[in-house]
Parts: C-alpha cells; structure tokens; sequence
C-alpha cells in the first residue's frame, strides 16, 4: 500500500476507534505505524506518522476517560505528549502545510494545558496563531485556557483583563472567517460559544474593556531601563500574569504574590512573625529578577570591562569567549536553575513531606523515598497547578520527555551539570560551527555557542518563571480548599506590607 493510501487507512481507523470508543482499533493503529515507519519514509511523513501516533495515544487516553481523572502519571498521556514534541521537534516540520503545523502545536498546547501547565500553554497557542492567526482551534481553546487562567489569579483587576481576552479569543473562533480544519465544526462551535456566552454572563465585557489600559504604565528613568522593560516583555519574563498575553506595558511589574496563608495558632509557639515560606518567595523573586537583569545585561554588553583587564588567559584558537558579561549570562543560567530546587524545598515544606532537606530535588519531591513511585499525596490530587509542577518537573528530568521537548529545551540539565560541576567551553556563535573537536567528544564538558546558550538561559529564566507562577496558584488552591473545609474556623489577619524601593539598597554602615 502506498504511504499516502496507507496514512489514510490508518487516520479513518484511529477516527472510528475514537468516535466508537474501540480501544482495539486505536491499538492496531499504533502498531501499524510502528510497520509503517519501518519503510524509509520522507521527512514529511516522518513528521505525520508521529502525528497520528499522538492521535491514537489520545483517542486511547479518550476511550479510557483518563483526561477527566486526576490521576498524575497518565502513560497515554505521556505517549501522546511525546509524539507530539517528536513532531515539532523533527527537520521535516517546516515542510508540513501551515494547518497541519497548527494542529500538531494546538494539540501539544492543549495537552499541556490537561496536564495544568496554562503558562506553556498559552504560549503554544501563540505560536500557531503566529502561523495562522484564524485558525480556529488554537483561537478556542486559547480562550478556555485564559478563561481557567484568570480563576487562579489572585487580584481582580487583572482577572478581569485575563477573562475580556479568553472572551475575544473565543468569540474569533466562531466568527465566519476562522479556520477550521475538521468537516464539520458546528459542534466545537457549538462549545465554544457556550464558554463565551457563560463568560459574558459574569464579565461585564463593555465595561472591562473601557477601563482597559494595556499600554500605560510606570515611566522608565534612562533609554537603559526602557530596553531592559521591552525585552522582558518581548521574551515574557516579568512576574505578572498579563504578561502572558503579551508585550504590553501594563504588564512590565513583578507583582505575582502569594495569597493568604493560614496557620494554627499552635503551629509556631511564641512567633507572631510571618510564616518563613513568606520570606522566602520574596527572596527567590529577588534571585529571579536579579538573575534576569544578569541575562539581559550580559547578553547586551559589548565593552570591555576593566574587571577583565590583564587577567591572563590562553587563546585555544576556537574563538573562545571569556568576559564579565558572558559569566553574567553563565550566572543567570545557574540562578534561574537553582530555583526549582529551592521550590521543591517549598513544596516540601508547605505540603509537611517530612523529606531530608540535603536530598530535596525539583526530580524527587513527588516521588516516594528511593522509589520510582507518586507520594499518596499527589497521586489523585485535585490541584490542577500543582500537577502542572509536577510535569514540568517531568520535562526536565524524565529520561524519555527531557529527550523529545522542544528544541530550546534541550540539554538544560546537562549545560547545568557543566556549569556546575566540569567544563562548558563556550566560542563566539558564529564560530561554532566550524570548531573541529568538541570536549564531549573525550569526555571533557560541552561545548556550545554563545547565541545558542543564550537562547537556552532565556528558556531556563521562562521555566523558572512558570514554576513561580505554579506554585503561587497551587498554594492559592490549597488555601481556597481550607477556608471550604473549615468555614466555621475564626481566623485573625496578620497585614503584611510592601518592602518599599528606597530600602532596597545595602547599608554601608
């Protein structure tokens, strides 16, 4: 059978098994991709076969109810989800029509978005939009994930921004000029415009998009700041939600805070202070915003420091780059790293895991001691951010996921490794390329270039940035859930206030 008669087979199969909830047929359809890709296919169907993999991992995850449960490790979830960043990730990607590229984008968003990482999802959903900006199903499901987004939000006004987009986003995917891509689309329709109309029940939408501002905000003291403002708005590194919808001013703050804590009175005898775990978010917001500037700073430096002035050092004739600025983009990498095990201390702590603080890691936090086994409290838990914790810990450090993430994602752990522990031999990007040995290569390091570890310390600043945000909403969750399950407890208000700016200076005395 032909490769084209053959993906037609295999697709009208795993459609029928789905809509008839066979799991048989989706089964047979996985393994007649496994036959199929036996053959030496072009790049293209390279990229379709894993595709409609991803199709019939998910017809499977379908027909087993698993994406209404709230159970964590889900394998066809897992399988689909690696199907799809196989395909993103493959050369024969680009070669895809413009509305299969969506799809497959679409698709991994809304999975992502199932397993509760909204952050990555919404920026999946901006990616396809950027290759179609009708296409109808990255429009809708952008607006139901915005529309759960701003649930977990804790200050109203931007609730109230975050709901008008999931409301335009989900009225433009019912208008006549969007693009769909299925026969027949009266169904989603049908869904979609229930979740606007629901939306516009509870959204005075008029009224919400007459006070809306997106474009003022603080004024910026040198064409410096201005600069430092926009890129972190362009690459989406401010700790505001609304930064999530774009480079707009209003979203140039770091005001995503913790929301109330509630503590027995007996819980700490003798301390009215705040809980530690409120001092302690403040400081990994400090460590974030500083390693951020760090980033921004080294990667726009293009001086010689006199730091560098006569420190000694051997040209290895591969165009290697030593300076203040590159180890500020070094430094950033290791900052922004080092705060998702400082996270998972948090998670430790608030969650009462009772594991030893030495060996708390971003990889072991949710896994029974030296087994390869969920903590009963995590394994059926509702806490939808929280859970996206969990799998964003799964990229980074599952042996298979860690492998098929998107191609900035690659090698975080072991450029980290390097830098901590053996040789990452950086050379001038354009060099890179034409270097004839690498430290790998005899087990020295690795060797990478300048734009390329750029591009990767942006990605760990961005992950760093959306685990602040899970774990913000996750606690949010928990606390929501204590107040439901004890509404007859008296609780006394401890006010917490703003450290202000002018103190945020070291003392010389």
């Amino acid at each position: 059978m032909p490769d084209v008669e053959a993906f037609d087979y295999i697709g009208k199969l795993i459609d029928d098994s789905h809509d008839a909830s066979f799991a048989r047929g989706a089964t047979r359809a996985l393994y007649l991709l496994g036959e199929l890709e036996k053959r030496p296919l072009a790049e293209k169907d390279a990229v379709l076969a894993e595709y409609f993999r991803a199709n019939a991992w998910a017809a499977r995850s379908h027909i087993a109810n698993v994406r209404q449960s709230w159970a964590w490790e889900c394998p066809e979830i897992q399988e689909e989800m690696l199907a799809l960043s196989r395909a993103t990730c493959h050369p024969g990607f680009a070669m895809l029509e413009k509305e299969r590229r969506c799809q497959i984008i679409t698709n991994r968003a809304n999975l992502l978005n199932v397993v509760g990482r909204s952050i990555d999802a919404i920026s999946g959903w901006d990616n396809a939009l950027r290759i179609e900006p009708q296409f109808a199903m990255a429009l809708g499901n952008r607006g139901s994930g915005l529309k759960h987004y701003a649930g977990m939000v804790f200050d109203d006004h931007q609730r109230a921004i975050l709901a008008l987009h999931a409301y335009d986003s989900l009225r433009s995917a019912i208008e006549p000029e969007a693009v769909y891509e299925c026969v027949d689309p009266q169904p989603v329709i049908a869904q979609f415009k229930a979740l606007a109309d629901q939306l516009e029940g509870t959204l005075d939408v008029e009224a919400v998009r007459a006070i809306l501002r997106l474009d003022e905000g603080k004024k910026c003291r040198s064409k410096t700041e201005r600069t430092y403002r926009q890129w972190c708005l362009d690459t989406r590194l401010f700790l505001c939600p609304l930064n999530d919808l774009g480079s707009n001013l209003i979203a140039a703050t770091d005001d995503l805070m913790l929301p109330g804590i509630t503590e027995a009175f007996d819980e700490r005898p003798g301390d009215s202070s705040p809980p530690p775990i409120i001092g302690f978010f403040s400081q990994m917001k400090q460590e974030y915003a500083s390693a951020r500037y760090m980033l921004f700073e080294g990667m726009n430096s293009s001086r010689f420091h006199f730091s560098d002035r006569d420190v000694t050092l051997t040209d290895t004739l591969d165009y290697p780059l030593y300076s203040l600025a590159s180890e500020r983009i070094r430094t950033a990498f290791r900052i922004a790293y080092s705060l998702l095990d400082k996270i998972a201390f948090w998670v430790d702590r608030y969650w009462k895991l009772g594991k030893v603080p030495e060996r708390i890691s971003f990889k072991n936090v949710w896994m029974v001691e030296n087994k390869p086994r969920l903590l009963p409290q995590f394994e059926n838990s509702n806490n939808w951010p929280l859970r996206g914790l969990y799998w964003l810990s799964k990229e980074l450090f599952d042996d298979r996921l860690k492998q098929t993430t998107a191609a900035d994602a690659r090698e975080l752990h072991a450029i980290r490794n390097a830098l901590e522990h053996t040789y990452l031999r950086v050379s001038e990007g354009w060099a890179k390329p034409f270097m004839l040995g690498t430290p790998s290569a005899n087990g020295f390091g690795i060797a990478i270039g300048s734009d390329e570890l750029e591009a990767k310390a942006i990605r760990v600043m961005q992950i760093a940035r959306s685990a602040l945000f899970y774990v913000s909403f996750a606690i949010g969750h928990e606390e929501r859930d204590k107040r439901l399950a004890n509404p007859d407890h008296l609780v006394c208000s401890l006010p917490l206030h703003s450290l202000q700016d002018k103190r945020k200076h070291r003392d010389p005395h």
